[in-house]
């Protein structure tokens, strides 16, 4: 199932006051209906067609800078963000680097807690049947006033450490999307035309290290949520035994803050055309590569509007249990294969 959408907005959301906050908007061209009919467009590998970097900044395109004359673009506060983003109601997808919901302890409406071991609210019901008993110390393996489920399963299911929603230092992030998403509620809806997306997962997916000779094949086993170590320094769980690392990906781990990350990021774009079955990423008229490849921001902010397109030209769908409806999720794609 395709998706009705032809542009897509990646927004690596920074501080409220600061200027981290980077945007990119892609458009795709999708490919002509070949002579042979739209049978054979069907039969294609991919959507087809081609993605175009339309916006690589925000404002960059339109000329606005920094007040005073500095250069760069005009830094994405809160209500030129809001602006732009409007601006493309009914026709984008927005994808966001950050948390679009609140933890279920912290949405909570009952007057008294009842206790996690009580409670009836279906995400701590969740939490409570994935054996969310303490260890021996009493330390508690799940904290719902700090986690949502969607992050567990990324964690524990696939093996991509993510950020907690109100984990250390994420609060203020975390309220900033708050205040954003409700000025933009009447354009965009949650999981309709607004994601929550996570470039380092998006990465770890497409980009996966080859996996080591003699296990191709073997069922994976499903790393624990919490990372121990015996006196071997090999990692173990809560019942000490034997667990596998977290996914392997080189690119996710090394594409920042790394002195391999220019390299990283020139493989990343020059492969994503393909990963997306599209025949070209093509940079548009003042966009050039140098500022993804420059930036930390500005190349997150890519990669979660390609993840958007992914979204829209895969068909992904929200988990069966209803509880990743209200609790939120983090899309991300299917796992590819090591190369």
């Amino acid at each position: 199932m395709t998706r009705p959408f032809r542009t897509f907005i990646g927004v690596d959301l920074g501080g409220g006051k600061g200027k981290t906050t980077a945007l990119t908007r892609l458009r795709w061209e999708p490919a002509a209906v070949p002579a042979s009919g739209a049978a054979a467009l069907a039969a294609s590998p991919g959507p087809g067609g081609v993605l175009i970097v339309e916006d690589c900044g925000g404002n960059r395109a339109a000329g606005r800078t920094e007040p005073g004359g500095r250069g760069g673009p005009c830094p994405l506060y809160d209500e030129r963000l809001i602006e732009y983003l409007l601006g493309h109601r009914g026709e984008a997808v927005v994808a966001m680097d950050a948390p679009l919901t609140l933890t279920a302890c912290v949405r909570c409406q009952l007057p008294v807690c009842p206790g996690l071991a009580s409670c009836e609210v279906a995400t701590v019901r969740w939490f409570r049947a994935r054996n969310a008993a303490a260890d021996q110390q009493g330390k508690p393996k799940y904290t719902p006033y700090t986690q949502r489920a969607t992050e567990v399963v990324l964690h524990e299911d696939h093996g991509i450490m993510p950020r907690e929603t109100l984990g250390q230092g994420m609060g203020p992030l975390t309220a900033r999307m708050a205040y954003l998403r409700r000025a933009l509620s009447g354009a965009f809806v949650l999981n309709q035309n607004l994601l929550e997306v996570y470039p380092k997962a998006t990465l770890t997916q497409l980009f996966p290290d080859p996996e080591p000779a003699g296990t191709a094949g073997a069922p994976a086993r499903k790393p624990l949520g919490i990372d121990y170590r015996d006196g071997n320094g090999r990692p173990i769980g809560l019942d000490g035994a034997a667990r596998p690392r977290l996914t392997a990906s080189q690119v996710a781990r090394h594409y920042k803050r790394s002195g391999h990350a220019l390299s990283i990021r020139e493989r990343v774009l020059s492969e994503l055309a393909a990963l997306g079955g599209v025949a070209e990423l093509r940079f548009g008229p003042g966009q050039w590569r140098e500022f993804a490849l420059q930036s930390d921001h500005q190349f997150d902010a890519l990669i979660c509007a390609f993840t958007a397109f992914l979204w829209a030209t895969r068909g992904w769908q929200l988990p069966p249990d209803p509880v990743f409806a209200e609790d939120g999720w983090l899309w991300f794609p299917p796992r590819a294969a090591a190369t």
